[in-house]
């Protein structure tokens, strides 16, 4: 696992999911689901956007970590990102709106009952433990919905919304560290 790669490899980690549970029963390949914005969503059927990166504030990384004897890794960055994820299907008029509830339907099941992931595997995990990434539906007000759809010319497409986090981006910077080898206890005793 790369240390700069983990916003790439949660995006990745949530269309495996969707892939999972969508594929064949909702979508006939896993190739309809993929991370695009609503501008250029090709011929996903299901895109998922990251829309948004922000530091997670709740958790203040001072510490350094230990990674070996004699040498420590300064903090690490913890990220929250925000998806929007987008039905796209071009099925028949009469058939769309009732496909792509299904779909929503589904999302919101799977990411309820698999909230919590495993930042090394990008799998589901049962229960929260340290480290854990964890996938939560957000409720926005419309107007910052719609603010977030920057399709021109085009009419706003019922979306979920999601923040996942937090996303530990390590540092790479190290420093050397000499270990304590040696104690010397000396007492000064009182004279009487």
């Amino acid at each position: 696992m790369s240390d700069y790669t983990q916003i790439a490899d949660t995006g990745n980690g949530m269309i495996t999911l969707l892939k999972d549970v969508l594929v064949p029963e909702h979508l006939n390949s896993p190739d309809q689901i993929g991370l695009c914005s609503p501008e250029d969503h090709g011929d996903f059927a299901v895109g998922v956007w990251l829309y948004d990166v922000r530091e997670d504030t709740s958790i203040q990384a001072h510490e350094m970590t230990n990674i070996g004897r004699n040498t420590q890794r300064y903090p690490s960055t913890y990220l929250t990102l925000h998806y929007m994820i987008t039905p796209y299907l071009q099925s028949d008029l009469k058939y769309r709106a009732h496909q792509e509830h299904q779909i929503m339907g589904r999302i919101i099941q799977v990411f309820r009952d698999h909230a919590v992931m495993d930042p090394d595997s990008f799998t589901p995990v049962e229960g929260a433990v340290g480290g854990s990434i964890r996938i939560q539906l957000q409720n926005l007000e419309m107007e910052e919905k719609l603010r977030l759809w920057t399709v021109p010319n085009a009419a706003y497409r019922t979306s979920l919304f999601y923040t996942v986090g937090p996303v530990e981006i390590r540092s790479t910077r190290k420093k050397s560290v000499k270990r304590v080898q040696e104690i010397d206890y000396r007492f000064a005793g009182r004279e009487r």
